[in-house]
């Protein structure tokens, strides 16, 4: 039984050589020592980069680095880089399951290549306590937020969620919020009941994310000016002491009028000349809005 194991095992070296040598040298590459073993080579076959020592079946070397990994091709200069250093650059287009993007780099752990997975921070760090805020698949959460202490309590709460009332919450707009500041007006949002609204976001003193739709001072009363459905009306409207009616449409002539032009009409009077309206017979015309004295919008 023995001489016959011996002699499959000198048949299988003879046809693995036989394998190699019959692939022409486009196909089969050395590219180093293998990091494993240290005694084999890593050879670029058809399957991968395989580590090429073999003595018998108890002292033989399984090292290999596939083609590819999460969607991301790797090239005889990455294998080459995983092999003699232990890990690759960073890369930002593997792809999960769902084809979502992510970034990490290659390394070696117990004789396997793994991701190691690494996170864009944003530039701004944590408002509340200084750590990076990393870019997460869900949302940009601060470094602190994944840690616990010796309570088992977070160490920071800090986490702004990607998608808010089904909008996408961009990163310019996480940046915004991490430095304390209200972000633009932003359109897209969906109540409950699946209308469309548009609102700024701020984040509050318990780390929070709130809406806020205040747009401006009223330049009737003083009171807020806030995004309805259908206008920007004053808060005090429902204040039976003042009784506020001032207005803005937030459609006139065909037009939307969007929160940033409802604000320069309040501070300044008058809007720049502006395009998109359109007369009773639905011809295209430029006005400005123009506020008079009787807190009444006019195009001029």
């Amino acid at each position: 039984k023995k001489d016959l194991r011996m002699e499959n095992l000198r048949f299988l070296n003879i046809c693995l050589s036989a394998f190699f040598w019959q692939m022409d040298n486009d196909t089969i590459k050395d590219l180093g020592l293998c990091p494993i073993c240290q005694k084999g080579h890593i050879m670029k076959g058809s399957l991968g980069y395989s580590c090429n020592y073999f003595k018998n079946m108890n002292d033989k070397c399984t090292f290999n680095i596939y083609h590819s990994y999460w969607g991301k091709e790797i090239t005889e200069e990455i294998a080459r880089q995983l092999i003699t250093t232990g890990k690759t650059d960073i890369f930002h287009d593997f792809h999960n399951k769902k084809g979502v993007p992510f970034s990490a780099y290659l390394t070696i752990e117990n004789g396997i290549v793994i991701p190691s997975f690494v996170n864009e921070v944003l530039e701004t760090p944590c408002p509340v306590c200084g750590r990076e805020i990393e870019i997460l698949l869900n949302g940009y959460a601060c470094k602190g937020y994944s840690q616990k202490d010796k309570n088992n309590n977070r160490v920071c709460n800090l986490y702004i969620p990607k998608t808010i009332a089904q909008r996408e919450i961009p990163l310019e707009a996480a940046e915004i919020l991490a430095k304390g500041k209200k972000t633009p007006f932003m359109t897209g949002f969906k109540s409950r009941e699946g209308n469309d609204f548009s609102s700024r976001l701020v984040l509050t003193e318990n780390l929070d994310i709130s809406f806020d739709n205040t747009l401006c001072k009223c330049p009737k009363c003083g009171g807020n000016l806030y995004i309805n459905k259908k206008a920007y009306n004053c808060s005090n409207y429902r204040n039976e002491a003042i009784k506020c009616d001032f207005v803005i449409w937030r459609e006139m002539s065909g037009r939307s009028i969007t929160p940033e032009e409802a604000i320069e009409l309040c501070e300044k009077k008058e809007t720049p000349v502006l395009t998109g309206f359109h007369d009773k017979n639905g011809q295209p015309m430029e006005r400005k809005l123009v506020l008079n004295d009787d807190f009444k919008i006019k195009l001029i």
